[in-house]
């Protein structure tokens, strides 16, 4: 029989200091990446900060909450802290949801450099168009649920105000996570189709896939947490009730940074530790130790190829010179259709992670 401890705070505590500290070490290694090692901080990139700032808070008001009630029971608490600890209990929600749309749009943005088909990039429009149009809802719902804000921790020391009925944030809340799980699924198998076409033997292919994939263990927390979502309209004791909704919001988003941190970190590996299997290269020369490196289509009929962002080289002018498409073969004025330099400075010969994409006589820079 397992045994509830009447005070669950130090729980609360414990998980928000784990993932915001795994969290931080993900994006500290994802910025050193992108700007030291890449040398190209895309939006991507930003979205990821901004998501990781708006948990950070996230994870300073539940700790702060801790020590005014959050995992206590109701009856144990001075009258005065209820109050305050519903306070930031409070604050926390507005900033989970931030956290989680700042996110979510990362990882489309980053999905989207890969994405080289129509159908493809279509998927991922949709999914980030409905979560981020329900998040916003959801966000203003919970926001506006009391009239004034305040009414939400004041009603127990006797301040007037009106709330909506709980079972409405409690829907609302259903199906934020129902919208979540499939949005964390679609854009966490997404990888697996996108990655297949790629010029990389099975074994880099799946080790790839993998890795980008691995972002939809997020969903797995927001799972767990369905069944304590019923637990947000026990209003008597609320501090309490809530506890397991708030341990598994944290190790949603929290896994979600640092996974998502993950798989832009390939570079920083390949630059420390050489070339590798997850290098994606499948010819006998190496990519440049400076891990600017990048997946390669190529089909000679199309003269497509592909590579990870901005791969195009420093001082590059117009679409001519960067790229021409002459008689069905792909010809470039710095890359061949092995992806290599020639004829190139040693300064054009700076690779950029991301992507690029010509095709007959039209290129587009994803």
């Amino acid at each position: 029989m397992t045994v509830t401890p009447a005070d669950r705070g130090p729980q609360v505590s414990a998980v928000a200091g784990l993932f915001l500290a795994l969290s931080t070490i993900g994006i500290i290694l994802r910025c050193y990446c992108r700007l030291v090692v890449v040398k190209a901080f895309g939006l991507d990139d930003w979205f990821a900060l901004v998501a990781w700032v708006f948990f950070t808070f996230f994870c300073g008001f539940a700790i702060t909450g801790v020590h005014y009630g959050t995992g206590q029971h109701a009856a144990v608490l001075p009258p005065e802290d209820i109050p305050i600890g519903l306070k930031w209990w409070w604050a926390c929600e507005p900033v989970y949801v931030l956290s989680n749309m700042a996110l979510k749009l990362s990882i489309s943005i980053f999905l989207l450099r890969l994405a080289v088909t129509r159908s493809s990039r279509i998927i991922i429009f949709v999914i980030i168009g409905v979560v981020e149009l329900y998040s916003a809802f959801y966000f203003f719902l919970f926001v506006l649920q009391c009239r004034p804000s305040s009414y939400f921790w004041t009603q127990y020391t006797g301040g007037t105000g009106t709330c909506v009925d709980p079972k409405v944030t409690v829907d609302a809340t259903y199906a934020y996570s129902a919208i979540s799980c499939v949005a964390d699924w679609g854009l966490g198998l997404m990888p697996i189709a996108l990655i297949w076409h790629i010029q990389m033997d099975m074994r880099t292919k799946i080790s790839v896939a993998a890795i980008l994939s691995v972002g939809a263990i997020a969903s797995t927390a927001t799972i767990i947490r369905i069944p304590f979502v019923k637990d947000l309209a026990n209003i008597e004791d609320f501090l309490y009730a809530t506890t397991d909704v708030a341990i598994w919001s944290t190790v949603e988003t929290g896994i979600g940074i640092a996974a998502s941190a993950a798989a832009t970190l390939r570079p920083l590996f390949k630059a420390y530790f050489g070339s590798s299997h997850l290098a994606g290269n499948t010819s006998s020369n190496n990519w440049p130790r400076s891990g600017n490196s990048g997946y390669v289509q190529n089909k000679a009929s199309g003269g497509e190829e592909y590579g990870l962002r901005n791969n195009v080289a420093p001082g590059a002018g117009d679409a001519d010179e960067r790229g021409q498409a002459m008689g069905g073969k792909f010809e470039s004025g710095g890359w061949d259709s092995q992806s290599k330099l020639r004829g190139g400075s040693d300064d054009e010969a700076e690779w950029r992670s991301g992507i690029m994409k010509t095709s007959g006589t039209t290129r587009t820079e994803l």
